[in-house]
């Protein structure tokens, strides 16, 4: 007979066989087929995260592939939620009605592709829930591997800095609370930031180190930024400005620049499916040192034609004014199928064998659409949960502010996150706010229980 207690694991070990169930042996695309090929010839180089390369290649190792990966990020993603959800609800039926957030398809529908925004959505919901499981629990294991995935999460986009920064900040407060002996005349407030921000030096400086380790070739991936942003400044001062040394082999002029500049993503710069004229990416450090260099410079010559590319590249990607969102999740436009690579000898089958996974893109299809899928909203929503939590926690003491206190550390992560790509975003697609879905989520969960709780401490 099965007890009480086992029913929302079973519950959750259910939802992720259906999920490998429909989404196996996970799709991948081209920047995770360009990974899978590396972890063959064993040679890694850092345009893609080496750290998913090196544990990808364990699970290659047993299960040839993306099936080690994809069930990766689907146990992570299922046992983070259920972590969450048990900390909000007490009865096994709200648990269960919570657990169903997950099957958001904004959340769900992308958990079958093994690409690195979505691996690093489902590595930092997980370590993020045992940091809360540790609190609980006064469990100073779960709190060193919750460190160990956010350490590891961080590695896995080259701008996850700003995700993790919160998190950790919201780890430096639950270690003072694991280790009450740490006393002295620094405020309890203090003390918790000046943790969690030694937690967070720590693991970027170890993973930087890891991180190089694993590379044997440095692409230097932030000069794809860089070119972007010096062909947009070059066609808004009617200046050519990039170097030379940049051309593959025609050096483009400024009719070329704006054949292949687009704000919504910077692929023609290098891979243009129209015209040979294209810009190569850069390996000699000398260069790349010229590059950084004019960069700089021309940003601090024309900073309006600068500002003037980034926002429009940043409304680009929040989808602010295109009908449609950059794919939503992967599949085939003209039959609904999925698309993904599937390692079956030289065949490469780009199709789902199983019609009741084809039958839920189908569905799925009409609300890439609707707001749901709308990039902007989750930059925004994660700005206003942040506003919300911060006044619960700082207004008056009238209720518990440890849920509000949780909220704010996911919306933070999820804001930065989202305005980091001012700066930094080279693409449009959905995947790129994956991440602020997964915090979206649990904040509000949090939010709307902490109504009504008695107060606590942080």
């Amino acid at each position: 007979m099965i007890t009480r207690k086992v029913l929302f694991p079973l519950l959750i070990l259910l939802c992720i066989a259906f999920t490998v169930f429909l989404f196996q042996p996970g799709y991948i695309d081209n920047d995770s087929k360009n990974q899978l090929e590396q972890i063959r010839s064993g040679h890694f180089d850092d345009w893609h995260p080496p750290a998913m390369s090196w544990v990808w290649g364990h699970f290659n190792r047993i299960v040839p592939g993306p099936f080690g990966m994809f069930l990766l990020q689907v146990v992570l993603f299922w046992a983070g939620l259920g972590i969450v959800v048990n900390m909000i609800a007490s009865s096994q039926t709200g648990r269960s009605l919570y657990l169903l957030i997950g099957f958001y398809p904004p959340a769900f529908m992308m958990l079958g592709t093994v690409i690195k925004d979505v691996l690093m959505g489902t590595v930092l919901l997980f370590g993020f829930s045992l940091i809360l499981y540790s609190e609980r629990r006064k469990s100073i294991v779960s709190f060193v591997f919750g460190m160990l995935f956010l350490g590891y999460g961080m590695l896995i986009r080259h701008n996850a800095i700003p995700a993790v920064l919160p998190l950790c900040l919201y780890a430096g407060f639950v270690f003072t609370s694991l280790n009450p002996t740490m006393t002295g005349r620094i405020s309890p407030v203090w003390r918790g930031i000046i943790t969690g921000s030694a937690f967070f030096i720590l693991v970027f400086a170890v993973g930087r180190a890891w991180n190089n380790h694993l590379t044997d070739t440095k692409t230097y991936p932030f000069q794809q930024i860089m070119l972007h942003d010096l062909v947009g400044i070059s066609i808004r001062t009617k200046t050519y400005l990039v170097p030379d040394y940049l051309a593959s082999a025609e050096q483009p002029s400024m009719k070329d620049l704006r054949r292949i500049y687009q704000l919504r993503s910077m692929k023609n710069l290098y891979w243009p499916d129209f015209t040979n004229i294209h810009f190569k990416i850069l390996l000699d450090p000398g260069q790349v040192r010229d590059l950084v260099s004019t960069w700089g410079r021309e940003v601090v010559d024309h900073p309006k034609a600068y500002l003037m590319h980034r926002s429009d590249v940043f409304t680009g990607v929040l989808n602010l004014k295109a009908a449609r969102t950059c794919a939503p999740y992967y599949y085939e436009e003209t039959t609904y199928k999925p698309k993904g690579f599937y390692q079956n000898g030289s065949v490469n089958d780009y199709y789902s064998n199983n019609p009741i996974t084809n039958r839920l893109f189908m569905l799925a299809e009409p609300l890439r659409e609707g707001l749901i899928y709308w990039n902007w909203l989750y930059v925004l929503l994660p700005l206003i949960l942040f506003t919300v939590s911060l006044h619960f926690v700082l207004g008056p003491r009238t209720s518990d502010i440890r849920f509000p206190s949780i909220a704010l550390a996911l919306s933070a992560s999820g804001w930065l996150y989202g305005l980091a790509y001012f700066f930094v975003a080279t693409a449009c697609d959905f995947r790129m706010v994956y991440w602020n879905v997964l915090t979206a989520l649990p904040a509000c969960m949090f939010l709307l229980n902490s109504i009504g709780r008695k107060n606590s401490p942080l």
